[in-house]
């Protein structure tokens, strides 16, 4: 049977807090020190690092490996089935490019052994072993995509529950979100939850569903005008924009509904084996293209 040559890339945004930095961040990746997790070892493989065209990214594997596995091969001169030590055994790599003007990565999904969970949560713990979890915290977070989450909104026939954990931007924004920028920076917060709950069963009083709408449906010259929006719309749509993770509950024909940001991840189709320049190239312009469409700025700090 032919294997697909293309896979599914996910996209996500790389959060830093604690004492992990860009610098720290970058030197995590390039000299990893394994870990262990279950019965299982997991590093960083064939890492690069590029500067092509003025863009720079690093490429690299995240390995899934066996430390300690016996496999059985053919003695043919004895005509036996024998047991072998074989170890770090690989069983399965994940390629991704980090591309920092974004604080963007691109990874690949490997059906059964590396999900897009696993992923983030590997990679996480990757960089915070670097430095033995002292005072460094690290995440990624889904980049959703809006019109996907934006047409399950709109089934919606009432919303009961908003609900968002966000972390401060960094280096872009979005100037819908900018209050809440502004108040994770100037009171010190490397996270905040926010949760909006019904009184009595009734209907939250939210345009949310006609706002993520209008906010996917923009495009670089047709911006939706800025203005402050409730904390609640504001967080889920930073959450959206890859910079924390939120939940909305409503009803739809009689059932309640629940819907995550994170399941409407953003993600594309391409090669497998790519190579580094390739996926790197690809990952930059996708990557580029949402934060035009969504009007995005960098940090001037």
């Amino acid at each position: 049977m032919v294997q697909p040559k293309n896979g599914t890339y996910y996209l996500g945004r790389i959060i830093k807090a604690g004492r992990l930095n860009h610098e720290k961040l970058i030197q995590a990746i390039l000299n990893p020190i394994p870990i262990t997790f279950r019965n299982f070892a997991w590093s960083f493989i064939n890492i690069q690092q590029k500067n092509i065209n003025n863009i720079h990214f690093i490429y690299a594997k995240s390995c899934k490996y066996s430390p300690d596995t016996k496999v059985m091969v053919i003695d043919p001169e004895k005509g036996e089935e024998l047991s072998q030590e074989e170890p770090n055994l690989s069983i399965a790599s994940s390629p991704f490019v980090y591309i920092p003007e974004f604080s963007g990565i691109a990874f690949l999904r490997i059906p059964e052994n590396i999900e897009p969970k696993t992923f983030m949560a590997r990679f996480a713990a990757l960089v915070k072993n670097k430095y033995d979890n002292f005072f460094i915290n690290c995440k990624i977070e889904p980049i959703a995509g809006l019109r996907t989450f934006a047409m399950k909104l709109a089934n919606l026939e009432n919303i009961l529950k908003i609900s968002a954990s966000i972390s401060p931007p960094n280096p872009l924004f979005n100037p819908l979100w900018e209050s809440s920028k502004k108040y994770l920076e100037t009171r010190g917060i490397n996270r905040m939850k926010i949760e909006e709950e019904s009184a009595q069963d009734k209907n939250i009083s939210t345009n949310l569903p006609l706002l993520v709408k209008k906010v996917a449906e923009q495009t670089p010259n047709n911006p939706i005008i800025e203005q402050k929006y409730p904390i609640g719309d504001a967080a889920i749509l930073m959450a959206a924009d890859g910079y924390g993770n939120g939940y909305v509950v409503g009803r739809q024909k009689e059932k309640t509904i629940t819907i995550k940001t994170s399941e409407t991840m953003k993600n594309f189709s391409f090669l497998k084996k790519a190579k580094p320049e390739a996926l790197g190239d690809k990952a930059y312009k996708i990557l580029k293209k949402i934060k035009e469409d969504r009007h995005m700025k960098h940090s001037e700090k």
